[in-house]
């Protein structure tokens, strides 16, 4: 069984040492070096995302590029793994597996934590943070929040969630009833639209509001900055501030998943 990675970031390096350090042969391209793709290889492993344009594969480490197109051409048959495929792309989303989804709320939260950190003037420590969502990471960054020392406030719809976060020690409340010009320090896990021009505005001029969900996310960015609010995108955190991590989680799930030699 030959793998080949083909494009991606630090995660990609370290998925081919891993995938190698379990006893396959294993090749890359497109990861700072001259490599010639392996077209011949059994399974190929694209980045995560595959694509940032819908046209070119993701190579931020290169200085070459590779149109999805010659993909499909060159590499007709064997087994392909992607996270984020585009629609009509042939292969395996390894972005869509649950277990993946879940493995990945640790490093999301670790790395949450340190942006905020590194990006705050002061300690969370006794400082009222609001938590939009308590959904997995929500309720893992609750928790990391509440160890460090922070008043934390978590919205959500389901009266559910907010009764378990309660038992956290946070306090719960619904969107509706949200005193947001306490929080200078607002984390959003909420892939819609929660915090509208109306609730935006009554926010504290400088407040922090950090973007951890998927597209579209829970508010709109240049409002909020146009608003005098400070803005961080923190998608993708796993690959940024733990790519070791987010390597072994993407390498098992493959492993797991590939066809069985014959």
């Amino acid at each position: 069984m030959r793998f080949h990675i083909l494009g991606g970031d630090v995660r990609q390096r370290h998925l081919t040492q891993y995938i190698a350090e379990k006893g396959f042969e294993v090749t890359s391209s497109y990861l700072g070096e001259e490599n010639i793709p392996d077209w011949e290889a059994d399974v190929l492993i694209l980045p995560l995302p595959v694509s940032r344009d819908g046209d070119w594969l993701n190579t931020p480490l290169s200085k070459k590029r590779i149109p999805l197109e010659e993909i499909k051409d060159r590499y007709p048959s064997g087994q392909i793994f992607g996270g984020m495929l585009p629609r009509g792309f042939r292969g395996t989303d390894y972005f869509a597996a649950e277990e993946v989804t879940v493995a990945n709320v640790v490093p999301t939260v670790e790395g949450a934590l340190a942006l905020a950190i590194a990006n705050t003037s002061f300690t969370l420590a006794g400082e009222p943070v609001l938590v939009l969502g308590a959904g997995r990471i929500g309720q893992l960054l609750t928790l990391r929040l509440i160890a460090l020392g922070a008043k934390v406030t978590v919205a959500a719809r389901r009266a559910q969630s907010l009764a378990l976060c309660r038992t956290y020690g946070a306090e719960g409340r619904y969107y509706e009833d949200l005193p947001l010009s306490r929080f200078r320090l607002i984390f959003n896990t909420v892939p819609n639209t929660v915090l509208d021009e109306e609730r935006l505005k009554r926010l504290p001029g400088g407040a922090l509001l950090m973007e951890l969900a998927s597209a579209p996310g829970g508010f709109d960015p240049t409002l909020a900055v146009s608003l005098g609010l400070g803005v961080l995108n923190a998608q993708g955190l796993p690959g940024k501030y733990a790519p070791e991590t987010a390597a072994k989680i993407i390498g098992d799930y493959i492993l797991k998943e590939m066809d069985p030699i014959e």
